[in-house]
């Protein structure tokens, strides 16, 4: 999972439990299974554009209110990097 799914699956469940819709409605209003639903909400598939509006707009938010702010997008990525840097010394 990358972080940007993460980030944004997590604004999305945590609005999806404020509103008290189930994924199978989220799924029903979105025209996909609920377990296709479940997959995105988790984070295994990425979203597109046009699953970010669509979900956007069922939970009555701005788009950009599920995207990461800078500085959240910046340390995870920070995080990340020192990650994979770490990683790639221990192979060395």
């Amino acid at each position: 999972m990358n972080t940007l799914n993460y980030i944004i699956s997590k604004k999305i469940k945590q609005k999806r439990k404020e509103l008290k819709l189930t994924g199978i409605q989220m799924g029903y209003l979105l025209g996909i299974s609920q377990q296709h639903f479940s997959r995105l909400e988790n984070g295994h598939i990425k979203f597109t554009v046009e699953h970010i509006f669509a979900i956007a707009s069922i939970l009555e938010v701005k788009p950009e209110s599920l995207l990461p702010t800078h500085n959240i997008a910046k340390a995870e990525a920070i995080s990340w990097a020192k990650t994979v840097l770490s990683a790639e010394a221990t192979l060395r």
